[in-house]
């Protein structure tokens, strides 16, 4: 299996779209990111739970198409 990289983008928790802001700019816990879309502000702990959440979710799926793959191939 290859050392695989995923790109999980922050979403507004309201509306659901992807959070564009200043990329030199480094938020912390606490901080509160204003959606671009709807104006509502999102908790930087949460976005990141959800984030977090994803990303398992995607290398989890992934992880198991790999050793799916690989069993069919070892077994025929």
């Amino acid at each position: 299996m290859e050392n695989k990289r995923f790109e999980i983008s922050l979403k507004c928790l309201f509306c659901g779209c992807e959070l564009q802001g200043d990329t030199e700019k480094e938020f912390s816990s606490g901080d509160m990111l204003e959606c671009q879309e709807c104006g509502e502000l999102n908790d930087y702990d949460a976005l990141i739970d959800v984030a977090a959440d994803e990303g398992k979710e995607v290398a989890a799926k992934y992880a198991k198409e790999e050793i799916e793959r690989m069993l069919k191939k070892a077994l025929k």
